[in-house]
């Protein structure tokens, strides 16, 4: 696989580059988290992945389109710790990068939904909210009680890291980026980007 190949060379160049050392051991829920908002008058409180949150909306509500992002809310200004930690993370060796178009496609899927989630009490409770093609966006919450955050705002920190995390490399004729790392908010959750099986 290629792919794979690549990202253990990138993993390997880059390993000087290092991160912050991340506050608490994550546990991965890969279940999903609940969506609950309102799409084209239509409100809902769906559990999953966000593209299989839209899924079943899409399902029930044939006419329903996604906004665009330039169509989407504004959302609030986060306390953001920048810039993130780009993988590799000493801490967390194991793990591996994501395919860049996947995780811009789950940033555009968590803006347009514009939905209210609520991940349960931490550290380190990690639940997965965009997944596709082996590649997974993890709202974590490090407070010791339930915590409800945007999905446009959590989309905002996987940005960060397509913009500061990603590489991009030519091989046998085609052009692919990978990216991955973990933000953290001063408000006691943080985003990762990484690895997957979906």
């Amino acid at each position: 696989m290629q792919f794979s190949r690549v990202v253990a060379f990138l993993a390997g160049a880059s390993l000087a580059l290092g991160g912050t050392v991340p506050r608490a051991e994550p546990v991965f829920n890969d279940n999903g988290l609940t969506f609950r908002g309102q799409i084209n008058g239509h409100a809902y409180e769906e559990t999953g992945t966000v593209q299989e949150v839209w899924a079943k909306l899409k399902a029930r509500h044939p006419e329903i389109e996604l906004p665009k992002r330039s169509d989407a809310p504004i959302v609030l200004k986060r306390d953001k710790e920048l810039p993130p930690s780009c993988i590799p993370i000493p801490a967390w060796p194991s793990w591996n990068f994501a395919e860049a178009a996947a995780i811009e496609d789950g940033v555009d899927y968590l803006i347009g939904l514009n939905s209210e989630l609520t991940n349960g009490p931490g550290p380190g409770n990690c639940g997965r909210i965009s997944c596709s093609y082996n590649s997974a966006i993890y709202y974590c919450n490090d407070n010791p009680y339930d915590y409800s955050v945007n999905s446009g705002d959590l989309a905002s920190y996987a940005q960060d890291m397509l913009n500061d995390c990603q590489h991009c490399i030519s091989s046998g004729g085609s052009f692919f980026c990978v990216v991955g790392g973990q933000e953290f908010d001063t408000d006691g959750f943080n985003v990762i980007v990484r690895d997957a099986s979906c």
